[in-house]
């Protein structure tokens, strides 16, 4: 079953492959100008007045929390936009449920391309921030944290498929903006140190996955210690977002299909 399942993707990852070949450059462009931006602007003007943040310079704090950021805006644009478009507008889905491929599938391919997507800026960027402006200390740490952002990815495109498959008019994505991919953006310890934050703050931070991804890369790529059981409970909330998300959104989508 498994592997009919992934010889069944294959068809639909070239596809994407073939996609990405004539949109790579706009791509990587947009997605790691976006980050730059956020670097540039709060790590030099911020970093000019905050210049330590949890025993560690503001920049080589803020570095870790954009990377893992890096993921929220891509897969949210990707699975609901990009999803409802291809399943909507331009009727891709019908035509592709036409041939042996299945709805999981589909979503699958869609998942693991928009999450590799984020590979090449998420690369730039810690060249930048490695080489040039000295802010990764931990070059193996950096290593090690990729393929926690690509689970990570994984996390924030289920959740925001489970935005798309209740959504019928594009406009009202601008609310999934608004009241999820901003407040968690803002209120993940990207810019902060969260232990410094109102009690109330604290605990709803808990709730974010953003927060769990931070509480992952920053102390491997700032060289700071990893304690076993938050590596489990981060690692298992990530888990359990993409596993949960992923299957929901399958089987709401299927019977909207049908529908």
């Amino acid at each position: 079953m498994i592997r009919d399942f992934l010889s069944n993707m294959k068809p639909m990852l070239l596809r994407f492959g073939l996609e990405y070949r004539s949109l790579w450059k706009a791509q990587i462009m947009r997605d790691l100008l976006d980050r730059l931006l956020y670097l540039f602007a709060f790590g030099f003007g911020m970093g000019a007045i905050i210049k330590s943040m949890d025993g560690l310079p503001y920049l080589d704090f803020l570095v870790p929390g954009i990377a893992a950021s890096t993921g929220v805006f891509v897969m949210t644009m990707a699975m609901t936009y990009g999803v409802w478009e291809r399943s909507t507008s331009y009727k891709l889905y019908s035509a592709w449920l036409a041939t042996p491929l299945r709805l999981p599938e589909i979503l699958m391919a869609e998942l693991i391309y928009a999450s590799l997507r984020t590979l090449p800026s998420i690369l730039i960027l810690f060249v930048l921030a490695g080489f040039w402006l000295k802010a990764i200390p931990s070059f193996w740490g950096a290593v090690a944290a990729i393929p926690v952002l690509m689970l990570a990815n994984l996390a924030f495109g289920a959740i925001a498929l489970c935005f798309t498959v209740h959504i019928h008019r594009p406009l009202h994505f601008a609310y999934v903006n608004t009241l999820w991919t901003t407040p968690m953006f803002l209120f993940s310890g990207v810019f902060f140190d969260l232990q410094h934050a109102p009690a109330l703050l604290y605990w709803l931070s808990q709730a974010l996955p953003l927060t769990h991804v931070i509480g992952l890369v920053r102390p491997l790529m700032t060289g700071q210690e990893l304690y076993l059981a938050n590596v489990i409970m981060d690692l298992g909330v990530l888990i359990a977002l993409f596993a949960g998300g992923y299957l929901y959104a399958c089987r709401v989508f299927q019977k909207r299909l049908l529908a």
